[in-house]
Protein backbone atom coordinates (compact mmCIF):
# COMPACT_ATOMS: atom_id res chain seq x y z
CA UNK A 1 0.00 0.00 0.00
CA UNK A 2 1.18 3.93 -0.42
CA UNK A 3 3.46 5.56 1.93
CA UNK A 4 1.01 7.68 3.96
CA UNK A 5 2.70 10.77 2.94
CA UNK A 6 2.37 10.06 -0.53
CA UNK A 7 -1.04 8.91 -0.71
CA UNK A 8 -4.56 9.37 0.55
CA UNK A 9 -4.39 6.40 2.70
CA UNK A 10 -4.98 8.26 5.90
CA UNK A 11 -9.04 7.33 6.25
CA UNK A 12 -7.83 4.22 5.76
CA UNK A 13 -5.34 3.69 8.36
CA UNK A 14 -7.88 5.52 10.58
CA UNK A 15 -10.66 3.02 10.41
CA UNK A 16 -8.09 0.67 10.71
CA UNK A 17 -6.47 2.00 14.23
CA UNK A 18 -10.16 2.70 15.58
CA UNK A 19 -10.72 -1.09 14.63
CA UNK A 20 -7.74 -2.24 16.27
CA UNK A 21 -9.04 0.11 19.17
CA UNK A 22 -12.31 -1.40 19.68
CA UNK A 23 -11.34 -4.77 19.41
CA UNK A 24 -8.91 -4.02 22.43
CA UNK A 25 -11.21 -2.71 24.30
CA UNK A 26 -14.02 -4.82 23.81
CA UNK A 27 -11.30 -7.86 24.52
CA UNK A 28 -9.93 -6.44 27.85
CA UNK A 29 -13.63 -5.59 29.10
CA UNK A 30 -14.96 -9.16 27.94
CA UNK A 31 -11.47 -11.12 29.62
CA UNK A 32 -12.36 -8.59 32.72
CA UNK A 33 -16.00 -9.82 33.29
CA UNK A 34 -15.81 -13.19 32.03
CA UNK A 35 -12.40 -14.85 32.73
CA UNK A 36 -11.99 -15.52 28.86
CA UNK A 37 -8.24 -16.07 28.02
CA UNK A 38 -9.97 -16.09 24.42
CA UNK A 39 -10.78 -12.49 24.77
CA UNK A 40 -7.69 -11.43 26.71
CA UNK A 41 -5.91 -13.01 23.64
CA UNK A 42 -7.73 -11.00 20.97
CA UNK A 43 -6.92 -7.65 23.41
CA UNK A 44 -3.14 -8.72 23.11
CA UNK A 45 -3.44 -9.30 19.16
CA UNK A 46 -4.97 -6.14 18.89
CA UNK A 47 -2.41 -4.51 21.15
CA UNK A 48 0.39 -5.94 18.96
CA UNK A 49 -0.83 -4.34 15.52
CA UNK A 50 -1.67 -0.92 17.32
CA UNK A 51 1.93 -0.67 18.60
CA UNK A 52 3.46 -1.78 15.31
CA UNK A 53 1.65 1.14 13.62
CA UNK A 54 2.09 3.46 16.54
CA UNK A 55 5.94 2.98 17.28
CA UNK A 56 6.62 3.02 12.70
CA UNK A 57 5.12 6.41 13.20
CA UNK A 58 7.09 7.87 15.74
CA UNK A 59 10.75 6.64 15.22
CA UNK A 60 10.57 5.47 11.29
CA UNK A 61 8.96 8.69 10.14
CA UNK A 62 9.00 7.93 6.36
CA UNK A 63 8.25 4.41 6.14
CA UNK A 64 5.30 4.71 7.20
CA UNK A 65 1.69 3.29 5.04
CA UNK A 66 -1.18 1.08 6.20
CA UNK A 67 1.31 -1.74 6.00
CA UNK A 68 3.27 -0.68 8.92
CA UNK A 69 0.04 -2.43 11.05
CA UNK A 70 1.67 -5.09 9.78
CA UNK A 71 -2.00 -6.93 9.40
CA UNK A 72 -0.67 -8.14 5.73
CA UNK A 73 1.97 -10.12 7.62
CA UNK A 74 1.34 -13.07 5.34
CA UNK A 75 -1.29 -15.76 5.18
CA UNK A 76 1.33 -18.47 7.39
CA UNK A 77 0.74 -16.07 10.08
CA UNK A 78 -3.17 -15.56 10.17
CA UNK A 79 -3.21 -19.61 9.25
CA UNK A 80 -1.29 -20.15 13.14
CA UNK A 81 -3.38 -18.00 15.06
CA UNK A 82 -6.20 -19.19 13.80
CA UNK A 83 -5.16 -22.92 14.69
CA UNK A 84 -4.11 -21.28 18.04
CA UNK A 85 -7.78 -19.95 18.37
CA UNK A 86 -9.70 -23.07 16.92
CA UNK A 87 -7.44 -25.57 19.47
CA UNK A 88 -8.44 -23.51 22.18
CA UNK A 89 -12.23 -23.36 20.76
CA UNK A 90 -12.18 -27.37 20.31
CA UNK A 91 -10.97 -28.27 23.34
CA UNK A 92 -12.70 -25.79 26.05
CA UNK A 93 -9.40 -23.89 26.82
CA UNK A 94 -7.86 -27.07 28.06
CA UNK A 95 -5.78 -28.54 26.07
CA UNK A 96 -3.26 -29.09 28.62
CA UNK A 97 -5.76 -30.27 31.45
CA UNK A 98 -7.02 -32.65 28.67
CA UNK A 99 -4.25 -34.55 28.14
CA UNK A 100 -2.93 -34.48 31.74
CA UNK A 101 -6.31 -35.80 32.84
CA UNK A 102 -5.94 -38.57 30.17
CA UNK A 103 -2.71 -39.13 31.30
CA UNK A 104 -4.27 -39.63 35.10
CA UNK A 105 -2.49 -37.09 37.05
CA UNK A 106 -4.26 -35.80 40.21
CA UNK A 107 -6.05 -32.76 39.98
CA UNK A 108 -3.22 -31.18 42.41
CA UNK A 109 -1.16 -31.17 39.04
CA UNK A 110 -3.31 -30.36 36.89
CA UNK A 111 -3.81 -26.63 39.17
CA UNK A 112 0.37 -26.51 39.18
CA UNK A 113 0.14 -26.92 35.46
CA UNK A 114 -2.20 -24.35 34.99
CA UNK A 115 -0.81 -21.88 37.39
CA UNK A 116 2.87 -22.25 35.18
CA UNK A 117 1.41 -22.05 32.14
CA UNK A 118 -0.59 -18.71 33.13
CA UNK A 119 2.42 -17.53 34.90
CA UNK A 120 5.22 -18.06 31.76
CA UNK A 121 2.09 -16.50 29.39
CA UNK A 122 2.02 -13.31 31.62
CA UNK A 123 6.11 -13.52 31.56
CA UNK A 124 6.71 -14.10 27.89
CA UNK A 125 3.86 -12.03 26.49
CA UNK A 126 4.74 -8.40 28.60
CA UNK A 127 8.85 -9.13 28.53
CA UNK A 128 8.01 -9.74 24.47
CA UNK A 129 6.20 -7.06 23.66
CA UNK A 130 8.44 -4.74 25.33
CA UNK A 131 11.45 -6.16 23.66
CA UNK A 132 10.28 -5.83 20.10
CA UNK A 133 8.60 -2.40 20.76
CA UNK A 134 11.99 -1.11 22.36
CA UNK A 135 13.61 -2.62 19.53
CA UNK A 136 12.05 -0.35 17.11
CA UNK A 137 12.34 2.33 19.48
CA UNK A 138 16.13 2.17 19.76
CA UNK A 139 16.92 1.21 15.68
CA UNK A 140 15.09 4.35 15.30
CA UNK A 141 15.17 4.87 11.12
CA UNK A 142 17.72 1.68 10.65
CA UNK A 143 14.40 -0.56 11.54
CA UNK A 144 12.15 -2.40 8.54
CA UNK A 145 9.70 -4.70 9.00
CA UNK A 146 11.16 -6.33 5.72
CA UNK A 147 15.08 -7.14 5.26
CA UNK A 148 16.64 -4.49 3.55
CA UNK A 149 18.85 -5.51 0.51
CA UNK A 150 19.95 -1.98 -0.34
CA UNK A 151 21.59 0.06 2.30
CA UNK A 152 19.44 3.53 2.72
CA UNK A 153 21.10 6.79 3.40
CA UNK A 154 19.87 6.89 7.29
CA UNK A 155 20.66 3.10 7.70
CA UNK A 156 23.18 2.83 11.05
CA UNK A 157 24.39 -0.28 12.62
CA UNK A 158 22.99 -0.01 15.97
CA UNK A 159 24.58 -1.75 18.57
CA UNK A 160 23.41 0.39 21.73
CA UNK A 161 20.58 -0.25 23.92
CA UNK A 162 18.57 -3.98 23.38
CA UNK A 163 20.90 -4.28 21.12
CA UNK A 164 23.55 -4.93 23.22
CA UNK A 165 22.53 -7.76 24.28
CA UNK A 166 20.94 -9.30 21.25
CA UNK A 167 21.55 -8.75 17.59
CA UNK A 168 18.14 -9.69 16.87
CA UNK A 169 15.71 -8.39 19.74
CA UNK A 170 12.74 -7.48 17.56
CA UNK A 171 13.08 -11.47 16.65
CA UNK A 172 13.27 -12.75 19.62
CA UNK A 173 10.66 -10.69 21.21
CA UNK A 174 8.11 -11.57 18.40
CA UNK A 175 9.08 -15.40 19.27
CA UNK A 176 8.70 -14.91 23.26
CA UNK A 177 5.40 -12.57 22.71
CA UNK A 178 3.72 -15.21 19.95
CA UNK A 179 4.60 -18.41 22.30
CA UNK A 180 3.41 -16.53 25.21
CA UNK A 181 0.32 -16.13 23.36
CA UNK A 182 -0.37 -19.98 23.16
CA UNK A 183 0.43 -20.44 27.04
CA UNK A 184 -2.45 -18.12 27.42
CA UNK A 185 -4.68 -20.16 25.20
CA UNK A 186 -3.43 -23.39 27.50
CA UNK A 187 -2.70 -24.68 24.26
CA UNK A 188 -0.07 -28.00 23.52
CA UNK A 189 -0.34 -28.75 20.19
CA UNK A 190 -0.51 -25.32 19.00
CA UNK A 191 2.79 -24.10 21.19
CA UNK A 192 4.77 -26.65 19.99
CA UNK A 193 3.68 -25.83 16.76
CA UNK A 194 4.80 -22.63 17.47
CA UNK A 195 7.65 -22.68 18.21
CA UNK A 196 9.22 -25.45 15.71
CA UNK A 197 8.09 -23.11 13.01
CA UNK A 198 9.02 -19.91 14.18
CA UNK A 199 12.68 -21.18 15.00
CA UNK A 200 12.48 -22.18 11.43
CA UNK A 201 11.46 -19.21 10.14
CA UNK A 202 14.21 -16.78 12.28
CA UNK A 203 17.14 -19.17 11.88
CA UNK A 204 16.13 -18.84 8.34
CA UNK A 205 15.68 -14.83 8.07
CA UNK A 206 18.70 -14.34 10.31
CA UNK A 207 21.16 -16.03 7.69
CA UNK A 208 19.55 -14.04 4.78
CA UNK A 209 19.71 -10.81 6.51
CA UNK A 210 22.67 -10.89 8.13
CA UNK A 211 24.31 -11.30 4.63
CA UNK A 212 22.89 -8.21 3.88
CA UNK A 213 23.87 -6.51 7.13
CA UNK A 214 27.85 -8.03 6.13
CA UNK A 215 27.68 -6.02 3.04
CA UNK A 216 26.70 -3.04 4.38
CA UNK A 217 29.20 -2.70 7.61
CA UNK A 218 31.85 -5.56 6.47
CA UNK A 219 34.22 -5.84 9.38
CA UNK A 220 32.16 -3.96 11.82
CA UNK A 221 29.21 -6.51 11.64
CA UNK A 222 31.31 -9.32 11.58
CA UNK A 223 32.65 -8.25 15.39
CA UNK A 224 29.31 -7.32 16.32
CA UNK A 225 28.17 -10.84 15.12
CA UNK A 226 30.88 -12.37 16.61
CA UNK A 227 30.81 -10.62 20.11
CA UNK A 228 26.58 -10.61 20.49
CA UNK A 229 24.28 -13.61 20.50
CA UNK A 230 21.44 -13.58 17.83
CA UNK A 231 19.13 -13.89 20.75
CA UNK A 232 17.16 -17.03 19.27
CA UNK A 233 18.12 -20.55 20.74
CA UNK A 234 20.22 -22.73 19.42
CA UNK A 235 21.21 -19.56 16.58
CA UNK A 236 24.57 -18.39 16.89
Amino acid sequence: MPNIHTSNQVAFISATSTLLGLVIGSGCILSIFTKSRASAFVAILGLFHELEFYITAQFQGPQLSWDSFVLNNGVAYWIAMSIGALEYHFTDGSSSSKILSWLHFPPWVLLCVHWVYTSLAILLIVSGQLLRSFAMVHAGKSFSHHVASEKRQEHSLVKSGVYHYVRHPSYVGFFAWALGTQLLLQNVFSLVAFTIVLWDFFSKRIVAEEMYLVKFFDEDYKDYRKNTPSGIPFVP
